[in-house]
């Protein structure tokens, strides 16, 4: 976050210019390593003990030392070692600007100084953007006296850099009553208490376009509604671990599907963040308020389900893949395809997918829990009332526990955790077919 402020900075005050930013963040974004790939190359971990790891990182908000130390694969010391070849980003940003432009490491600080006096950060703020300490920079910008909001918060920025981009940074969160947007895509946790997490954007794409590309991760989306549907994963995404890691919040029984709203208001409270991704404005939109409306109209999403593969192999296995995020489908068939599985069928709800399972007689089903119309684990109650020798896969967000064991208690024979690891779901689909 301090490099692009700082970057920001800079070309606002003619030191640099905006092409000369980018080619600085671009080089550090290029020398950037991971501490899996330090941990192998020193003979610290096994790549298996990385690709465990990196697994479970997708399970569970934690960092990749705090995982490894958990499991006794590091100590502290050698965490600390390996964090230090990492390299400060600040530093890493200074010592670009006083080889690359010439500017001595004096005037650099100088410019450090006059940063923090226009934005008028403290010295804790400053040194906590410095480090990219979003535990302390949370606090800081998003003083509310909610911490459930707060926390959800930091859960997203943390999220932004493991599954998105690096490239970001945020504004103060300030509270609004009525904001007005030009589209919005979010999702809602529900159940004692409930939470609404959503992103939006005031005028044009740009923003809601870079994070969705982010969250993509390569897998192409084209159209505005494709755009949504990956806003809404990531929604979805966040929601579920903060039910799943943060045990004071399990009061979260279930999650509606994602809505996305167009050209509207919200109704009742919520606290807005603007977060500027590759430079691009999108607000994060949180709120607790039980009377909070993210808009009156929903927005339907109108994406096609891809052409169903043809020419099948004899001795190929046969899946039906059921989920209403056109980008979870996307990615599942992307995957399944490659690793010589046949896609025979699509389906976006749980109905869909019951109509049609006669038809198309899949040797497994992977289903989503969250679905329109009809849930997973209702679709799978049907599935097996149709055949009871059907095989499924549950495919789902983290944080919904309760209905994952429901589902496994109807006959499911595993479920993967969303964002899922290629490896895992690979591993489930040899052991179940």
């Amino acid at each position: 976050m301090f490099t692009q402020l700082f970057g920001k900075y800079l070309v606002e005050e003619n030191i640099i210019s905006n092409e000369e930013n980018r080619k600085l963040h671009d080089q550090m974004n290029q020398t950037r390593v991971k501490l899996g790939t330090i941990a192998v190359a020193d003979g610290i971990l096994t790549e298996n003990q990385v690709e465990e790891i990196n697994h479970l990182q997708t399970q569970q908000d934690k960092r990749f030392g705090d995982i490894a130390i958990e499991l006794s694969y590091l100590t502290d010391k050698q965490l600390d070692e390996m964090l230090s070849k990492q390299g400060n980003m600040a530093m890493k940003f200074y010592q670009l600007l006083n080889e690359e432009k010439n500017i001595s490491m004096a005037d650099v600080e100088a410019h450090a100084k006059g940063f923090q006096d226009k934005y008028g950060f403290t010295d804790k703020e400053f040194e906590a953007i410095k480090a990219d300490d979003y535990a302390t920079l949370i606090s800081c910008f998003a003083v509310v006296r909610d911490k459930l909001i707060s926390d959800l918060a930091g859960l997203v920025m943390r999220n932004l850099t493991r599954f998105v981009t690096s490239d970001f940074y945020f504004g103060r969160m300030k509270k609004a009553t009525g904001y007005s947007y030009s589209n919005l895509a979010g999702q809602r946790a529900i159940g004692e208490n409930a939470i609404y997490l959503g992103f939006a954007t005031t005028d044009n794409l740009d923003g809601i376009v870079e994070l969705a590309k982010g969250y993509a991760r390569g897998v192409t989306i084209s159209g505005s509604d494709e755009v949504y549907d990956a806003v809404c994963e990531f929604s979805n995404l966040n929601n579920g671990l903060l039910s799943s890691e943060l045990s004071k919040y399990d009061e979260f029984s279930d999650m509606n599907p994602p809505q996305v709203f167009l050209g509207q208001s919200i109704k009742g409270t919520a606290y807005v963040m603007p977060i500027y991704i590759h430079d691009k404005h999108v607000d994060m939109v949180i709120s607790t308020d039980p009377d909070f409306e993210p808009g009156e109209n929903e927005h339907k999403l109108k994406i096609a389900k891809s052409e169903i593969q043809e020419n099948i192999a004899a001795d190929a296995k046969k899946i039906m893949i059921v989920d209403d995020s056109s980008l979870i489908r996307k990615m599942l068939r992307q995957l399944l395809e490659k690793n010589g599985y046949a896609v025979v069928a699509e389906a976006v709800n749980g109905q869909e997918a019951v109509d049609i399972y006669p038809d198309v007689k899949p040797d497994l089903v992977t289903l989503d829990i969250t679905m329109p119309v009809l849930d997973g684990v209702e679709a799978l109650k049907k599935i097996k009332g149709i055949d009871k020798d059907a095989k499924a896969i549950m495919v789902t967000a983290a944080g919904q526990q309760d209905r994952v064991v429901d589902a496994i208690k109807n006959g499911a024979a595993a479920f993967v955790t969303k964002p899922f690891d290629e490896n895992d779901l690979l591993k489930n689909l040899e052991q179940n077919l």
